[in-house]
């Protein structure tokens, strides 16, 4: 489990050495390993917390659980055609 931690922390390193557009220094480097965005504002933060609005995941298992539920219920209660 080590070494492959520790492959997964090198393979980081070297595809964040250019992160946020500049050469980081090995301190920068650790902590962009670590946490990936610079601060919680606005722009890097969760939608969820500032605009109020879904992540792309929860809108697409949402729409994913909707789809579902229509094919269930649809099975279970067949449309109705009233016009025979």
């Amino acid at each position: 489990m080590r070494a492959i931690r520790r492959h997964h922390i090198e393979r980081l390193k070297n595809n964040r050495r250019t992160h946020w557009n500049r050469v980081l220094s090995k301190e920068e480097l650790g902590m962009v390993v670590e946490t990936p965005t610079p601060c919680s504002c606005f722009m890097c933060g969760n939608p969820r917390k500032y605009f109020k609005q879904k992540t792309n995941q929860e809108k697409r298992n949402e729409d994913k659980f909707k789809n579902e539920l229509k094919e269930l219920t649809n099975d279970i209660y067949p449309p109705i055609n009233w016009r025979n």
